[in-house]
């Protein structure tokens, strides 16, 4: 199995190298930017190892295997409301679920996040993953704008206002080989500067695997075959497909026998670039429904929380922006049926 996990890994790496090869630059970044889920935010963006909601389908589509439905009644609460005569409020499932494992179940969520970043831009994702017989799959939209950006001549002088926006479309499938978790997820790219738009597609594939039961590890490779083509032909704008570069991710976790205490790590290396980013995660469920976050994204502090509503679940996340220092706020959601 060792030997598996090895060439697996190798031959994941290899068509990485082939676009790396290419000098192709680093078209479509918008795709990195990595504002997704207010938890993962939070947690620095290290991510990629962790994630186990409808949010895998941006962070690594092999955390789709992971996701949970709604939240049972423990023994003792169910107790409690027998004794209090609230049969009617103890479903089915909450019974099964201590008799049954979860994986049995078909599970459905349904999430978003959005907000503010830093220089007068927007993020949001929203995204519906479903879990099905050891499989799962999910579809999403990750969207980022900036609806009013200055212009100026050479010469430093305001010349007006300009715009931009892309959109990335994304299926994802997740299935095991074995005792890993492989996923990967399908995009579709559009991108509009000024009065210029762009299309493309581009590819992510993830793996999620447990070493020991209190530390997983995993990798994601980013954008294989990513990259933006003009959808029409515009003046001094070549009309060709033009590449960006993949990012290599590789994270682990290490998670308390209490699986209340979390710790993540993660280093990216984006091809085009000389330098790495390294991501710290820290995560500590004070409650059943209530969990708080720290992080370090490169160096820059995350902080937030999550707080369990019913089915719901509702998270806020602050981040320090990269481009100017400025502050980032998210809100996200996910809905378990």
């Amino acid at each position: 199995m060792i030997r598996c996990k090895v060439c697996m890994f190798i031959l994941l790496l290899f068509p990485v190298y082939i676009y790396a090869a290419n000098d192709a630059g680093s078209r479509a970044s918008f795709t990195r930017t990595g504002w997704v889920g207010t938890r993962y935010i939070a947690m620095g963006k290290a991510a990629e190892v962790v994630v186990n909601d409808v949010f895998a389908i941006y962070w690594n589509p092999a955390g789709l295997l992971d996701i949970q439905g709604p939240v049972p009644l423990t023994p003792e609460e169910i107790k409690q409301r027998a004794k209090q005569g609230k049969i009617d409020t103890i479903s089915e499932k909450d019974l099964l679920t201590f008799s049954q494992d979860e994986s049995g179940f078909n599970i459905l969520q349904i999430g978003a996040s959005g907000g503010m970043i830093a220089a007068q831009r927007y993020a949001g994702f929203g995204g519906i993953a479903y879990k099905f017989s050891g499989n799962a799959l999910g579809i999403g939209l990750y969207s980022i704008k900036s609806p009013d950006i200055d212009t100026y001549d050479v010469g430093g002088n305001k010349t007006g206002v300009t715009s931009y926006s892309a959109n990335v479309g994304m299926f994802s499938y997740a299935t095991y080989i074995g005792d890993v978790a492989f996923g990967f997820t399908i995009k579709a790219l559009y991108e509009t500067i000024a009065d210029a738009s762009y299309a493309g597609t581009g590819l992510d594939i993830g793996v999620i695997t447990e070493v020991i039961p209190f530390l997983k590890v995993g990798f994601v490779i980013q954008d294989i075959g990513t990259g933006l083509y003009p959808t029409k032909q515009y003046d001094n704008i070549v009309k060709e497909y033009d590449f960006g570069s993949p990012s290599i991710k590789i994270s682990s976790a290490i998670v308390s026998r209490a699986n209340n205490v979390t710790i993540a790590f993660s280093g990216i290396k984006k091809i085009e670039q000389d330098d790495y980013e390294y991501n710290i995660g820290f995560e500590l469920q004070v409650y059943k429904s209530l969990s708080v976050y720290l992080g370090l994204n490169d160096s820059l502090f995350t902080t937030g929380c999550t707080i369990g509503i019913g089915d719901f679940t509702v998270g806020y996340a602050f981040s320090y922006d990269s481009v100017d220092l400025g502050y980032n706020n998210f809100i996200s959601m996910i809905l378990r049926i």
